[in-house]
């Protein structure tokens, strides 16, 4: 028999295709097949078949290469048959480094680039802006623009989409892309058990303004074909992250596949190689307070003269910022709140609230929201960052004002509750989160470094963060949860027991703070100190000629419409009776002073302490660290339920002597709010904290300014001074619209963050970036 043979040449290039098959058929004898694989130092490969005399045809065909087709070869002896192979390929690519240009390397074939997504200085996988704030014209009032199937104007595709292209590549002799060879655009899940991937990203068609979505929440495939005539050389696609990583969607991520038909090689319906981008969403961040306030907001109600006096303290900051955003929930368009139902956007109404919000003052601008921020590798190599509020779990009237005049360019809203069955409580309010400065935690063997601080959150069992809320927290794996114990709080907010103040350590930047810390112990122990002195020290009463109060006489504090609450030092420290009615909790009994100082201090106390000590479990945090603030709490709700014997506060003492021998949150013990001024419930500026007055002794003192000094005021003022950090305090008079609602100055307000500036904290300009400053 003869032998013919066939020798293949495959192009010189950077292409990662390497095998093809040979086969030669003749009706009249036997298919004959082998398969050639080519390596950069052997690009020609020849095989000999021993076939008869007679008419054959050749068959060349590959994954990535142009097939051959050669028909009626006369075999009539020896011969060689030499061919010039062509390579053309489709791949897909994404932004891996982070550097702003979509990389332009081919990615592994068969298989998803990185394999794993990867942090630090050279970490690998596209990172997706979570577009939800509003760009153009083209978004309806109260949509994200992540919440339409458009791109919405050019600073849209400038900064909140990214970019995923496909690219045509060719080696060898020129040839034509076969008329038969398809490709598909795909989008899959990246973690086990979560939603459809359509349902967290978006794919438009290009990257113009008006782009339309391809593959993404409106569109019911999870694959759709590509035309290759459309695609051309190159194809660049818009992609934008429909939401932050959370319930069903925990680990943020995604895989894009281009799948390359070749019918010749694996069928009409199987691909013949594909491509796929392993790629994240953006995460979102919590402000704390060592970032510079660039904005503040407060609610314009019937609380005229606070906002004078908080504008003013504002104004005199050392490191000034945009002046007071007034929100005006009472005259803002009621709005419904959409969110995505399988592949349609619903108008949301919260779990047991009918209807919408109706436009009514609303002062909690803190629960409403909370601070925070996204940011990403931009197209171009900018870095982009979006201020992003958390939108709380919340279904009251600032919402209006939230997505109808806060909502923007510049400020994004994400509502990780929206659309779930999850039930709404005081829990969910964004005074219930709050967030550490950069902390440590050192073990046995080494340290763990929280650089963007830790959420703490309170859990109350009857009124709890939700599970979605919680989830989408935990899911950003970037400020680890604490979880306090709020069972004692009548409100059950973080805020109302603990805040952190900036504070100077240059040695460590993991400490650059203290703790304040609501102690009644403090509270009573300023009390005795100063009972010989000034026993008639008058709390609970605004003092004449005080701040913003020109009374000739004290002006004692009537609450929600009740008698004069206030006391001297000496009523607090005797045992008579608590006489007002703000003092008679839920309609109980009264009870004497000598039970409300006992309870604060062997109680309330204890309980305090005891989210102290959950706070040390969780990061170095030392008695040192710690600056008590003197607040006196009283009770406001009877918990039923039967008591046990380690709920007692005195062993000793018979029963629950009516919820005072009970520590508070228990069985038969209390749920309680701030009776003075709850100075930790304050607001940290950049020079300046704004600090509920409150209302604790006052001294009258005719040769000091005001005529007099409020001794927990002094206290507290003269411990920040202590720290040497530079902080101002303004005390600020929120008793009527505020601290007489169970809220203070930090319920009242918001505000937007400059960036943590990690290369000044840490050293590295590593640390600028919450991807790079990541390990691994």
């Amino acid at each position: 028999m003869p032998n013919y043979t066939v020798q293949l040449t495959a192009p010189i290039g950077n292409y990662p295709f390497s095998r093809v098959r040979v086969s030669l058929t003749s009706a009249a004898h036997t298919q004959q097949t082998q398969e050639l694989t080519f390596t950069p130092q052997a690009r020609t490969k020849a095989r000999t078949f021993a076939v008869a005399n007679g008419t054959w045809n050749l068959r060349i065909t590959g994954a990535g290469f142009a097939p051959i087709n050669e028909a009626n070869i006369n075999v009539a002896g020896d011969a060689t048959n030499a061919k010039d192979l062509s390579v053309i390929f489709y791949s897909l690519h994404t932004d891996r480094d982070r550097n702003g240009t979509v990389d332009l390397a081919v990615g592994a074939r068969n298989s998803r680039t990185p394999e794993n997504i990867s942090f630090g200085p050279n970490g690998m996988g596209a990172i997706i802006p979570v577009n939800c704030n509003q760009d153009g014209g083209n978004t309806g009032a109260g949509y994200t623009d992540n919440q339409d199937n458009h791109v919405n104007g050019d600073n849209d595709l400038n900064s909140g989409v990214a970019h995923l292209k496909i690219t045509r590549q060719s080696f060898g002799p020129p040839a034509v892309t076969p008329p038969g060879w398809g490709l598909r655009l795909r989008i899959s899940p990246a973690g086990q058990g979560e939603a459809p991937a359509s349902r967290h990203f978006r794919i438009f068609d290009g990257i113009a303004n008006n782009s339309a979505e391809i593959l993404g929440p409106e569109t019911v495939a999870t694959e759709i074909p590509q035309d290759k005539a459309i695609v051309g050389a190159e194809k660049t696609y818009g992609i934008e992250a429909v939401r932050f990583a959370g319930q069903g969607f925990e680990s943020g991520r995604a895989i894009i596949g281009l799948l390359v038909v070749q019918p010749e090689v694996a069928g009409l319906n199987t691909a013949a190689y594909y491509f796929i981008e392993h790629v994240m969403a953006a995460r979102w961040i919590a402000n704390h307070h060592q970032q510079t306030v660039t904005g503040i907001y407060v609610e314009q109600g019937n609380n005229n003269q606070f906002r004078t006096d908080l504008h003013n303290a504002v104004a005199a900051d050392a490191n000034p910022y945009n002046p007071l955003t007034l929100a005006t929930p009472d005259t803002a368009a009621q709005t419904n709140i959409p969110y995505l139902n399988g592949n349609a956007w619903n108008n949301f109404t919260a779990a047991g609230q009918p209807g919408l919000p109706t436009a009514t003052p609303d002062q909690w601008l803190r629960d409403t929201m909370v601070s925070g921020y996204s940011s990403w590798p931009g197209n171009g190599g900018d870095i982009e960052r979006k201020d992003v509020f958390m939108k709380a779990h919340r279904w009251h009237h600032l919402q209006n004002w939230v997505y109808q005049t806060l909502l923007d360019r510049d400020i994004g809203i994400f509502y990780p509750a929206a659309g779930s069955a999850d039930a709404i409580n005081d829990g969910n309010s964004g005074g219930n989160i709050s967030v550490t400065p950069p902390v440590r935690k050192s073990h046995l063997i080494g340290t763990t470094d929280y650089r963007f601080g830790r959420i703490y959150y309170g859990h109350h069992r009857e009124s709890t963060l939700d599970n979605s809320s919680r989830q989408f927290l935990a899911a950003q794996n970037m400020q680890a949860p604490i979880v306090l114990n709020a069972d004692w709080l009548r409100v059950g907010h973080v805020d109302e027991m603990m805040t952190f103040v900036k504070a100077n350590n240059p040695g460590n930047p993991f400490k650059r703070w203290k703790l304040l810390v609501a102690s009644p112990a403090r509270a009573y122990q300023i009390l005795r100190d100063n009972q010989v002195a000034h026993g008639n020290a008058t709390l609970l009463a605004r003092p004449p000629q005080s701040p913003g109060n020109l009374t000739p006489n004290f002006a004692g504090f009537p609450a929600q419409g009740t008698a004069d609450a206030s006391a001297t030092i000496t009523d607090f420290l005797g045992n008579g009776q608590a006489q007002t009615k703000w003092l008679n909790f839920d309609g109980y009994r009264e009870y004497t002073y000598q039970q409300l100082r006992t309870w604060n201090i062997n109680g309330i106390e204890k309980v305090i302490t005891d989210n102290v000590d959950k706070m040390k479990g969780a990061f170095d945090l030392g008695n040192a660290d710690i600056i008590k603030v003197p607040v006196i709490f009283i009770p406001e709700i009877r918990i039923d339920g039967a008591f046990g014997l380690t709920d007692k506060i005195d062993f000793w003492t018979n029963g629950a002597d009516g919820g005072f021998n009970i520590y508070p949150g228990r069985n038969s013990g209390f749920r309680c709010s701030a009776l003075t001024g709850d100075m930790p419930n304050l607001f940290s500026g950049n020079d300046r904290l704004f600090i509920p007055k409150p209302f604790g002794p006052w001294v009258i003192d005719n040769t000091v300014a005001n005529n007099g000094y409020d001794l927990f005021e002094d206290d507290l003022q003269q411990q920040i001074a202590n720290l040497g950090n530079g902080l101002t305090c303004d005390f600020i008079d929120d008793w009527d619209y505020y601290h007489a609602h169970h809220g203070e100055i930090h319920c009242g307000t918001n505000e937007t963050r400059a960036p943590f500036n990690g290369q000044v904290a840490f050293g590295n300009a590593r640390f600028n970036n919450w991807w790079t400053a990541l390990d691994g």
